[in-house]
């Protein structure tokens, strides 16, 4: 039989849950304690190596670079401990197909960019199936009510607040991906950075003149630092989707491909918004014009996610795009 608690324990454990999260948010190399206190120094970690949370639920693959890479859609396991969720439980919405290969995308990602540059990328992976948990959502619906799966998402978004941590200690500036896969019938990557389908359809010049748009997009501290305009930021031709783009991965927004319109578009999740330098992400427990930036990235799967010499491809593509955008707009170099 899956396993219930009360409701008033449950209650109790969804609000512990927020007060780790709210405790581990970004800060600076070491973990956030009590005032007063000597702040306690973060875990003994090899960059390679991979560490994991209660019952092997989430994994957590130490870094030495710049960079964050998480899939939270890509798990496996189905634990009878754990419900199925669903919508009455869930808040009214449970989501629960998995985004096929995206485990092994972030792995080839991390492979790839360590051959090219001789450092590991930190990498975060949920297990579990997203039928047990969603880990791009808020508690309610992200765990619907399950002691289990309530833990599991506080490890999730602990150990990414700890690669935080430990990327800006060494760097000061760092830079977030989140990585999942759509089905939509134009096989591109979505480039989500927090903008709705309406506010890519606007205008050049309308985005730059929108000063709030701009701070609430996950590029906000590495546009307002960057020389050139928010839009040439978002979809210029050295934009992360341009870029992309003439490496052979079609990308929106990107010069060639700037708005939606119409067509299906993710613009960016609860993890995005969270993670990094948005105006919103002070709500989620994250840090609001903090330095590390980032976007979320639903990639197709014929090409990219399909097989291992394509996730390989695409590995290398992101390591080659991620030197020459972070360098130029961000002066941010991933070389050691």
């Amino acid at each position: 039989m899956p396993h219930t608690v009360p409701t008033w324990i449950i209650r109790a454990q969804v609000a512990i849950a927020a007060l780790l999260l709210a405790a581990t948010a970004c800060g600076g190399g070491r973990a956030v304690t009590e005032a007063g206190t000597q702040p306690t120094p973060e875990p003994a970690r090899v960059a390679g190596r991979s560490y994991f949370g209660a019952n092997g639920y989430i994994e957590y693959i130490a870094g030495d670079a710049p960079v964050i890479l998480t899939a939270p859609h890509g798990g496996a396991l189905v634990p009878t401990t754990i419900p199925d969720r669903a919508g009455e439980r869930c808040g009214g919405a449970a989501t629960t197909v998995t985004d096929s290969n995206t485990d092994e995308l972030v792995r080839a990602m991390q492979a790839r960019y360590f051959a090219r540059f001789g450092r590991y990328p930190h990498v975060v992976i949920v297990r579990l199936s997203r039928k047990k948990l969603d880990a791009n959502r808020t508690v309610t619906e992200a765990a619907c009510g399950n002691a289990d799966a309530v833990a599991a998402l506080a490890e999730w978004h602990g150990f990414i607040d700890e690669a935080k941590r430990r990327v800006l200690a060494s760097s000061s500036r760092g830079w977030y991906m989140d990585m999942h896969g759509h089905g939509h019938p134009v096989q591109r990557l979505e480039l989500g950075y927090l903008l709705s389908a309406s506010q890519l359809d606007a205008s050049d010049a309308t985005l730059d003149s929108a000063a709030s748009v701009e701070r609430s997009s996950s590029l906000n501290t590495l546009s307002r630092d960057a020389s050139a305009p928010f839009s040439a930021s978002l979809r210029g031709p050295r934009s992360l989707g341009s870029l992309f783009a003439a490496a052979g991965f079609p990308s929106i927004p990107s010069a060639g491909d700037p708005s939606p319109r119409g067509a299906p578009y993710f613009n960016g999740g609860d993890n995005t918004a969270r993670h990094t330098c948005g105006s919103g992400a002070t709500a989620l427990s994250g840090v609001a014009d903090g330095n590390v930036c980032g976007v979320q990235i639903e990639t197709n799967f014929t090409g990219v996610r399909d097989t291992p010499s394509n996730r390989d491809r695409f590995g290398d593509a992101t390591a080659l795009v991620l030197e020459q955008f972070l360098r130029e707009q961000w002066a941010l170099e991933l070389r050691p």
